[in-house]
């Protein structure tokens, strides 16, 4: 059995970030990085936007090149899957043998879901997670005319957005009424339907797929409703779950995730997690969260990297995310997901907006678009100290320009 001072078992972001913060910081030894895939860990997010358009190859993911993995002494053991981990024997099991390791570091990431309908096994219709999953997907939109993307989250939209960019015609297919129904904000919603409308998307809304057709591939949507939707492929984009599967039997904790500490820690010493696959505590909020985003993969992984060589480190930050859509850029920041009010200001279509969410009288979160940097931590520091914004009556105020109850620059009064 070969034995590394840290393994590594996932091949993304989050792992290239750990390593590079471990050297970093001092941390010594062997290091194996155990991944599924065959390709160098890369960004996830060229894959429905910058990748998927052609507008980069494959070099142009990657977080890291070749050399630095060799000029930092890590064994690339790509192309291998990891069946289980034996805490015990501090070794992960994979169908080659065993690895053993002094410290454990799980970045698994997550797994696309599927829908559970007839053909949906067919030639044609695809998941995106992979860099080959985008590969193939730009290949067949070189092939066809039309195109179906189910869901209307991060992924969905930027898809449809870039199939569109490729000279498809597109139809976006949303269960909920909502776009980004997770945000909960109709401005962001009504505003995109607009514009896709306008760059010729079909935005279908409070209807879903009941099977997929065709002969040796796709060609037909058939939605409950009964509409039936020409296709020379699909996307789907309906969520993703934790790839926990191979923890199986090896007492490490997971409830939706691995569970982690603000150290990234399991309930079993050596064993730490993070990015995708990891419910972390977070301390700003006081509850455990899981983030399926560049930023908290990239943040994470550095973090971890300092935990694992000694030099401190550990998750103290409002989590943030991006996303693009035929040009209009949206942020979130904190956590949008319980809040009890919300607030919107200023318009989207102008590229000028802010929506509040706040939790009990405080600010949790914002969803907002065209802010200054200023602004931007200004926010996260009412976000990250529970802040109760005292112009919260002129935020609510339409009548009050945006400017004026948000000056950019200038933080909020806090009570």
């Amino acid at each position: 059995m070969d034995r590394f001072e840290l393994v590594i078992v996932g091949g993304g972001l989050a792992s290239a970030r750990a390593i590079r913060e471990y050297r970093a910081a001092g941390g010594s030894g062997s290091i194996a990085l155990l991944s599924r895939e065959q390709s160098l860990p890369y960004h996830r997010p060229p894959l429905s936007k910058r990748y998927l358009r052609g507008e980069v190859d494959r070099d142009g993911t990657l977080v890291e090149p070749q050399e630095f993995y060799e000029e930092n002494g890590v064994e690339l053991l790509l192309g291998t899957e990891v069946a289980a981990v034996d805490p015990r024997e501090r070794a992960v099991r994979t169908a080659d043998g065993l690895y053993g390791y002094g410290k454990l570091l799980l970045a698994t990431g997550a797994q696309p879901r599927t829908l559970d309908v007839p053909g949906a096994d067919l030639p044609g219709v695809f998941s995106l997670r992979s860099v080959e999953d985008s590969t193939a997907i730009r290949e067949a939109a070189g092939q066809a005319r039309d195109a179906v993307v189910v869901g209307s989250g991060f992924i969905g939209m930027e898809v449809a957005a870039s199939l569109t960019e490729l000279g498809l015609d597109v139809s976006l297919l949303s269960r909920d009424v909502e776009l980004f129904a997770s945000l909960r904000s109709p401005e962001i919603s009504d505003h995109l339907v607009a514009l896709y409308r306008r760059r010729g998307v079909e935005v279908i809304r409070g209807d879903e797929v009941r099977a997929f057709h065709g002969g040796e591939r796709l060609d037909t949507v058939e939605l409950r409703s009964g509409r039936k939707l020409g296709a020379g492929l699909a996307v789907v984009g309906v969520g993703v779950q934790p790839a926990v599967s191979f923890l199986a039997g090896s007492g490490i904790s997971t409830d939706d995730g691995i569970l982690v500490d603000t150290k990234f820690e399991t309930n079993v010493p050596g064993v730490f997690a993070v990015g995708d696959v990891a419910r972390f505590f977070d301390p700003v909020f006081g509850r455990s969260r899981r983030i399926e985003h560049w930023s908290n993969a990239s943040y994470q992984g550095a973090e971890a990297g300092k935990v694992l060589a000694g030099a401190g480190g550990g998750y103290d930050a409002v989590s943030t995310f991006f996303t693009e859509s035929f040009g209009l850029p949206l942020k979130v920041f904190g956590d949008t997901s319980r809040h009890d009010e919300r607030v919107a200001r200023g318009s989207f279509g102008a590229g000028d907006a802010i929506v509040f969410y706040l939790e009990r009288g405080r600010l949790a979160g914002t969803l907002h678009t065209g802010q200054d940097e200023v602004t931007e931590e200004a926010l996260k520091e009412l976000i990250a100290t529970h802040s109760s914004p005292r112009k919260l009556e002129l935020l609510a105020d339409e009548t009050v320009p945006l400017d004026e109850a948000f000056p950019a620059g200038v933080a909020l009064p806090r009570v």
